[in-house]
């Protein structure tokens, strides 16, 4: 009986670990979107303490399911009335039926900082 619950919290630490690991808000700064299209720009820190100017196409990490932005990609295609609002995209999305339904996704859940480079996760 104890082996499952220290399987459980193991497992519990281990997907935490892998939610918190996005969050690049948290080493990078200056974070700001270009006009007409789905490209952020931040400066990142690396361990070493130095900083790099990155970017990164939202869209190859953010994309939609039945309406709803998710960590997916190319929710630029399925959507209209995209949006950036700090570190929130929002839109609305066709969900399957010809339907659009709003949606908005922090974008913590899905980039991360990779030694200064931003990554989907």
């Amino acid at each position: 009986m104890a082996f499952r619950g220290v399987f459980f919290l193991c497992m519990l630490v281990s997907a935490l670990s892998i939610i918190l690991a996005c969050q690049f808000s948290r080493s990078c700064t200056d974070i700001t979107f270009d006009r007409n299209s789905t490209v952020m720009r931040a400066i990142c820190s690396r361990s070493n303490l130095e900083t790099r100017n990155a970017s990164i196409d939202v869209n190859n990490c953010v994309g939609s399911s039945n309406g709803i932005l998710d960590c997916s990609s190319n929710f630029a295609s399925r959507c209209i009335d995209i949006s950036f609002n700090g570190l929130t995209v929002a839109a609305r999305c066709n969900r399957g039926d010809g339907v659009l339904v709003f949606s908005n996704r922090d974008l913590n859940d899905c980039i991360q900082n990779v030694e200064g480079v931003l990554q989907c996760c």
